[in-house]
């Protein structure tokens, strides 16, 4: 594959100690370009001292991106900066459907704006205190790909500006269903939610893909979503197409996996939703990191 457009990548650093080993040895194996760290929950400092000891053995660099989380955990700002996104203990209760009600709300649009800055910018400075990113080439990303809703972008995007943050790289979850048309069996095991989210962020990618022209920032692919929660060999037979796209169109292609399982055992009462941990518990990681470690 050319490494000059495609980008190996592995979400939920920073998840839990079994999921972080797994996608360690994914670097030590050399399968992953780039992974995105969580920068919220309980296990960051302990998550950050395993990732910097271990990268010292790493045979390439691994570029890390943080992975802005408002679904799960705790808000790193306090329960009055956050009146609307935590509950009393500080704890986030946003869903992807309130940030898109609150996107379309004229009467709370930017008071839900404004937090939403806060908590960025609490989250991207903790990454580079903990001297985890590169702070002059900052990558972002998030956590369940909020960012892709319009009030999102432009809380993160003027979070950016004020903060004179050093931005290399904003994820742009563009997974165009396309490219898969011509592969019968990439339409095995298919999951329609998938479907109908790949619909809504590509929708949603080509106000990102202008801004990030705007600012001469590279714009991106991405091969993950219309898989999400299953990347298996069904990936195999796009890649070239995703590869050939990337290529004409100059852009990145970021293939994404979810390749660290979490037990049962470390869910901690910062994991809420049933719905989320069933994805973090599934059997369908280990299927992500065996197909990663393939490639």
């Amino acid at each position: 594959m050319n490494k000059n457009y495609i980008d190996i990548h592995a979400d939920d650093y920073g998840l839990s100690e079994n999921s972080d080993n797994d996608i360690i040895t994914l670097c030590q194996n050399e399968k992953l370009d780039s992974i995105s760290i969580i920068p919220n929950l309980d296990i960051f400092e302990s998550s950050i001292k395993k990732f910097l000891e271990a990268k010292k053995g790493f045979y390439q660099k691994v570029k890390v991106s943080v992975h802005l989380n408002f679904m799960e955990g705790k808000a790193l700002s306090s329960v009055a900066e956050l009146p609307d996104l935590v509950d009393y203990d500080g704890y986030f209760t946003v869903t992807w459907g309130n940030l898109f009600l609150w996107n379309y709300n004229p009467l709370k649009r930017d008071k839900i704006k404004q937090q939403l800055k806060t908590e960025i910018t609490a989250q991207i400075n903790k990454c580079i205190s903990a001297k985890i990113i590169d702070k002059n080439a900052i990558r972002i990303d998030s956590h369940q790909h909020p960012h892709m809703i319009p009030l999102f972008f432009e809380a993160l995007t003027e979070a950016v500006k004020e903060n004179n943050f050093n931005v290399e790289y904003i994820r742009n979850t563009c997974d165009p269903l396309s490219f898969y048309l011509f592969e019968r069996g990439c339409f095995k095991h298919l999951s329609i939610a998938n479907v109908i989210k790949c619909f809504i962020l590509n929708f949603y990618s080509k106000k990102i893909s202008h801004w990030l022209r705007v600012n001469n920032l590279k714009d991106s692919y991405l091969c993950g979503v219309f898989y999400s929660g299953l990347m298996d060999d069904r990936i195999l037979p796009v890649l070239p197409t995703f590869e050939d796209e990337a290529a004409e169109e100059n852009k990145i292609c970021e293939i994404l996996f979810h390749p660290g399982l979490m037990y049962k055992t470390e869910l901690t009462k910062e994991f809420k939703k049933i719905g989320f941990n069933d994805f973090h518990l599934s059997s369908n990681r280990k299927v992500e990191f065996n197909t990663c470690n393939r490639l």
